[in-house]
C-alpha cells in the first residue's frame, strides 16, 4: 500500500510537470524574442539574490515534515495540530524577514546591476520579485502536512495547474503589452492564489487543525528547533552554490546569465518534477522509519536503483538534446553554449540527483545534526574552485560549473553517504558507493552511445522529433535489459502489477 501512494504522487508529479515544461517553455521563447536576453539576466540575478536572502527559511520544510512522521503514524492529532501552529507562526516571520532584508537591498541595486543594459523600472520589478518570494511563504505551510500523510499528489496537481494559470497569463501580457512588470505582477498573483488554494484543500482533508491550539510541548518544541537549526546550515550549500554561481557569471557577462538560463530552466523543470517524486517517497521512508522498520537496507538498495534510473535516463536525454532544443526554439547562434559546458551541466544534474537517495533517508530519519556543516564546506569549495578556475584560469562558465563538480564529489557525496552508512542503514557505505559506481559507469556508456546514434540525425524540427524518440526508448531499453534479472527491478515491476490491477477493477 505504501509503495503504491509513492508511485502514485510520483506519476501525479512527472504528469503535472511535464505539461508545465511545455507551457513554461513557450513563454520562455516568446519572453527571449519580446524582451531579449538582457531581461533574462536580469530575471536570474533578481532569482540569485533572493535565493541567497531566503536562507532565512532553509531547513523548516524538512524539519517540520520530520517532526509530523511519528504523530501521523500514531493518528495523534493534538500533536500534528500543535507542529502545524508552529510552523504557521514561524513562516510568519520567515515572510517578514525576507521582507526587511529584500528592502535593505534596494540601495545596492544600482551596484548590482550596473552591467545590465538600460532597463527601466528596475526597482519596482525587484520589489515585485520580493513580494512573490516572501508571499511564498504565507498559508504554503500546509503543503508539508499533506506530503507527510502521503497524499502528495494533491500538491503536483495545484503547483500544476497554478503553474500551467501563471503561465498562459504571462503569455498573453507579453504578447499584448511586452511589459516585464506585468510579467512579473502576474507570478506574484498565481503564487498567493495557489498557496490560498492549498490552504483550502488542507483545511477540507485536515479540519480538526482549527480546533488546536498551542505549541509542542518542550521537548518536541527544543527537538524541532534544534532540526532547523541544523538543516539551515545544511541546506545552506545548496542554495549559496546557485546564488554564487550566477553571481560569478553575471560579473563577467550578465548577457551570458541570460543565455544560460535557458538551459538552466530545461535542467531546473526537470529537476523539479523528479524533486516531486523524491518528496513523495520521502513521506513514505519517514512513516517506515518511525514505524521502526527493518527493512531499511532493502528499500534503500531500490531507491538508489530507481534514483539512478530516473536521474541517468534524463541527465542522457538533456545532454544529448539541450543544445538541439535550444537552437530549434531560440535560433541557435549567440544562443548555444559550447558542448563542453553542456557535458558539464548534464554530469552536474547527474551528481545531484544520486545525492537525493542519501538526501531522502537525512530529512526522513531526522539526521540533520550530522549534515549540518556540510553546507558550509560545500560552499566554500565551490565558490573557491569556481573563482579560482574563472578568474585565474580564465574558463568562463566552463569554470564556474567545474567549481560545483567538484563540490559535489568532494564534500556532497561522501559526506552524505557516510552520515547515512552511520546512523540509518547498516552497510549503506558500500551498498551506495558499490551501486552508485556501477550505475553511473552504465549511464555514461548509455550516453555515448545515445549521443552518437542522434548525432547522425540533423538539427532541424523533424530531426529533433526523431533524436528525442530515440533517446526515449534507447536508454530505457539498455538500462531495463541490463536490469532485468535485479530484484529491484522485480520490486517496481510488482507494484506496478498491483497498481494497474487495481485501476482495471475499477
Amino acid at each position: 500500500m505504501r509503495s503504491e501512494r509513492s508511485v502514485k504522487n510520483s506519476l501525479y508529479a512527472i504528469v503535472g510537470q511535464a505539461v508545465s515544461l511545455i507551457f513554461g517553455f513557450v513563454t520562455r521563447i516568446v519572453f527571449a524574442n519580446k524582451l531579449g536576453d538582457a531581461y533574462l539576466g536580469l530575471n536570474n540575478i533578481f532569482y540569485s539574490v533572493l535565493s541567497l536572502l531566503s536562507l532565512s527559511e532553509l531547513g523548516m520544510g524538512a524539519a517540520f515534515t520530520f517532526a509530523l512522521y511519528s504523530p501521523i503514524a500514531d493518528d495523534d492529532r493534538e500533536r500534528i495540530g500543535r507542529v502545524m501552529n508552529l510552523y504557521s507562526a514561524a513562516y510568519r516571520v520567515v515572510a517578514a524577514i525576507v521582507t526587511v532584508l529584500g528592502l535593505c537591498v534596494v540601495p545596492f541595486l544600482p551596484l548590482i546591476t550596473e552591467s545590465v543594459p538600460h532597463i527601466s523600472n528596475i526597482t519596482l520589478i525587484y520589489l515585485l520579485f520580493l513580494a512573490n518570494s516572501a508571499a511564498s511563504y504565507l498559508f504554503s505551510y500546509k503543503r508539508a502536512l499533506i506530503t507527510a500523510s502521503e497524499q502528495d499528489y494533491k500538491n503536483s496537481v495545484n503547483i500544476s495547474l497554478f503553474s500551467i494559470i501563471q503561465n498562459l497569463l504571462q503569455l498573453v501580457l507579453l504578447i499584448t503589452t511586452g511589459s516585464f512588470v506585468l510579467y512579473v505582477a502576474a507570478q506574484l498573483v498565481c503564487t498567493v492564489a495557489s498557496n490560498i488554494a492549498i490552504s483550502h484543500t488542507a483545511g477540507k482533508m485536515f479540519p480538526y487543525l482549527k480546533a488546536v491550539k498551542g505549541f509542542p510541548e518542550k521537548s518536541e518544541l527544543d527537538s524541532i528547533k534544534s532540526n532547523v537549526k541544523a538543516m539551515f546550515m545544511t541546506r545552506f550549500g545548496s542554495v549559496a552554490v546557485t546564488g554564487t554561481d550566477n553571481l560569478l557569471i553575471a560579473s563577467v557577462d550578465v548577457a551570458l546569465v541570460g543565455i544560460y538560463s535557458n538551459y538552466l530552466l530545461l535542467l531546473q523543470t526537470v529537476q523539479v518534477i523528479l524533486t516531486q517524486v523524491i518528496n513523495a517517497v520521502t513521506a513514505s521512508v519517514g512513516n517506515l522509519i518511525a514505524e521502526g522498520s527493518e527493512r531499511r537496507g532493502e528499500i534503500y538498495r531500490n531507491i538508489i536503483f530507481a534514483v539512478a534510473w530516473l536521474y541517468g535516463f534524463s541527465a542522457v536525454a538533456l545532454d544529448t538534446l539541450m543544445g538541439r532544443f535550444i537552437e530549434i526554439t531560440f535560433g541557435g547562434g549567440d544562443w548555444l553554449l559550447s558542448e563542453a559546458v553542456v557535458h558539464i551541466m548534464a554530469l552536474n544534474f547527474l551528481l545531484a540527483g544520486i545525492r537525493q537517495t542519501n538526501q531522502m533517508f537525512i530529512n526522513a530519519g531526522g539526521l540533520f545534526e550530522s549534515v549540518k556543516w556540510r553546507g558550509f564546506a560545500e560552499a566554500a569549495v565551490n565558490l573557491g574552485v569556481s573563482a579560482l578556475f574563472l578568474f585565474y584560469f580564465d574558463m568562463g562558465l566552463l569554470g564556474v560549473l567545474l567549481g560545483t563538480t567538484v563540490s559535489h564529489l568532494v564534500v556532497g557525496v561522501i559526506w552524505e553517504t557516510v552520515c547515512v552508512g552511520r546512523h540509518c542503514v547498516e552497510g549503506g557505505i558500500r551498498i551506495y558507493a558499490v551501486n552508485n559506481l556501477i550505475y553511473t559507469a552504465v549511464i555514461l556508456a548509455v550516453c555515448l552511445i545515445n549521443r552518437y546514434v542522434c548525432s547522425l540525425i540533423p538539427t532541424t524540427v523533424f530531426g529533433f522529433i526523431c533524436a528525442a524518440a530515440i533517446t526515449a526508448i534507447l536508454p530505457n531499453l539498455i538500462f531495463a535489459l541490463l536490469s532485468v534479472r535485479t530484484p529491484q527491478l522485480a520490486f517496481f515491476a510488482d507494484v506496478a502489477k498491483r497498481m494497474a490491477g487495481k485501476l482495471l477493477r475499477r
